[in-house]
């Protein structure tokens, strides 16, 4: 067992406590050779240097509701506050959820079935429930895209807040937008709920000493995208040379009214374990893609926001190895945080739609796929670096427990891409990289992107990537430097 549950004897800590495999109580037992701590309710004393679930100051700042809602706000999500400013006016929901989230994942989702408006009836009372029937649980093979959006966004506004697990409440306008009304970092538990929190805490144990016992190396692997811009300066779709499917492929952009345009091309090299054959790979890719696009004319560009409402991404994918809370996070702060202080001024404006902190989707092949990330194709250097960097996080992520993004004016300069606030800051997370016995397996590829770091040098995103990587037309022999061979 890995995992202990601390409380103070709330009722629900209680009963969780009879039904779960692990070590419960109101404090740590002496000589407890566990990981990691799940803390339930917010009246006990934070554990210094233990990796927890739900800190303690986190469930302390967001049961302040309009602290809660400015940060929901900072990441993109939409709330009460934002939608009618003042609660001047009642605002009525086609749909309006509760959804029960524990690190990561939807437990279940009860629907409101008579009342969409502000004002809400119990939800947690046993005799109102059978009497009422307010809200009724859905069943998870009839989710409809309503309910499927709103776990989304309950999964989203948990991790915003700095929390591992909650109760969030979820509403749909009859515009199909949805906003968070509330989310109760120590929930009130139901029978049903009671056993799917438990069945959940166990889970997370079971996984957690898995994950601790890791040996292999994480399996990385990436779909940059790229835009093509004609000599005009106008935008040239990429679905004109490439399918959806395939190692070159175009992507979408979806537009209101769920229409999809498929204006992005995107590399999907072959994974590896070695963060420098991956980068082989994707060389190979991008030579297959100017064999597909054959118009030589058209600039390939890369970054956040080359050109405006087409946003890019440089997801990267992760597997043999475990989604947690903690790799996330480790990765908002160790790769997105330091990545800003060389972004372009308009990378920053694909967020926070785009670009959001935690930004993940899980995967059929069962690893999953880290989404925060510009499109990182300006140079050879920093594809290297970055695929360095995320190998080396992956595996050592419990080594790097400083999470300065935590705090709400970090989140705040990371969004507005701050680059003199946050220097200071992501120097001492490479200080801390440094201190990693596997850095100096990939210690030249990082020292790199470090020294570009430093300097915060910007990319250039109106500028033609083929030239960095000496792709067609532009790799022609004498133009090979020992800087890019791959």
């Amino acid at each position: 067992m890995e995992t202990f549950l601390l409380h103070t004897q709330e009722k629900e800590a209680l009963e969780l406590a009879s039904l779960i495999r692990i070590p419960s109580g109101t404090k740590l037992p002496k000589g407890w050779g566990g990981h990691l701590v799940i803390h339930w309710g917010g009246a006990h004393d934070e554990l210094p240097n233990v990796p927890a679930l739900q800190p303690l100051r986190a469930i302390v700042r967001v049961q302040k509701r309009t602290r809660r809602e400015e940060l929901l706000s900072l990441h993109g999500i939409k709330t009460l506050a934002s939608h009618a400013p003042g609660f001047n006016e009642r605002v009525a929901f086609t749909h309006k959820y509760k959804v029960a989230v524990f690190h990561l994942q939807t437990l279940a989702v009860y629907e409101n079935k008579e009342s969409h408006l502000v004002a809400e009836k119990s939800f947690l009372n046993q005799k109102q429930l059978q009497k009422e029937a307010v809200y009724r649980e859905v069943d998870p093979e009839l989710a409809n895209f309503h309910v499927r959006r709103a776990s989304r966004e309950a999964v989203k506004a948990i991790y915003a807040l700095g929390l591992d697990y909650g109760l969030v409440t979820v509403g749909v306008l009859q515009t199909g937008h949805t906003l968070v009304l509330n989310v109760d970092p120590v929930p009130k538990l139901n029978k049903k709920l009671t056993q799917l929190f438990a069945q959940a805490i166990d889970r997370f144990d079971a996984a957690l000493t898995k994950e601790l016992q890791r040996k292999e190396r994480v399996m990385l692997g990436s779909d940059p995208e790229f835009l093509l811009r004609s000599p005009q300066g106008t935008v040239v779709f990429a679905d004109r040379f490439l399918t959806r499917e395939g190692a070159v492929a175009c992507d979408a952009i979806v537009l209101s009214g769920h229409r999809l345009i498929l204006p992005l091309a995107e590399l999907r090299p072959q994974p590896s374990t070695d963060p420098r054959e991956l980068l082989r790979n994707l060389h190979a890719t991008m030579r297959l893609a100017a064999r597909s696009i054959p118009d030589e004319s058209l600039a390939w560009l890369s970054g956040g926001m080359p050109m405006g409402g087409f946003p890019l991404g440089g997801h990267i994918h992760f597997s043999r190895c475990w989604l947690n809370g903690h790799l996330l996070r480790a990765l908002d702060n160790y790769l997105a945080l330091p990545l800003i202080l060389i972004e372009a001024e308009t990378t920053r404006k694909r967020r926070p739609r785009y670009g959001f902190l935690g930004d993940f989707r899980r995967k059929s092949h069962g690893g999953f796929e880290y989404r925060t990330l510009p499109s990182w194709l300006e140079s050879p250097e920093i594809t290297r670096g970055v695929f360095a960097l995320a190998s080396l996080i992956a595996d050592n992520y419990w080594q790097l427990p400083w999470w300065p993004l935590q705090a709400s004016d970090i989140q705040a300069a990371y969004y507005r891409g701050d680059k003199q606030e946050l220097r200071l800051i992501v120097a001492k997370l490479w200080q801390e990289l440094e201190q990693l016995k596997a850095y100096g397996q990939f210690a030249t590829s990082l020292n790199r992107l470090r020294a570009r770091i430093e300097l915060m040098e910007s990319w250039n995103e109106g500028e033609d990537i083929r030239k960095a990587w000496k792709i067609t037309p532009y790799s022609r022999k004498e133009a090979i430097e020992p800087a890019i061979m791959l």
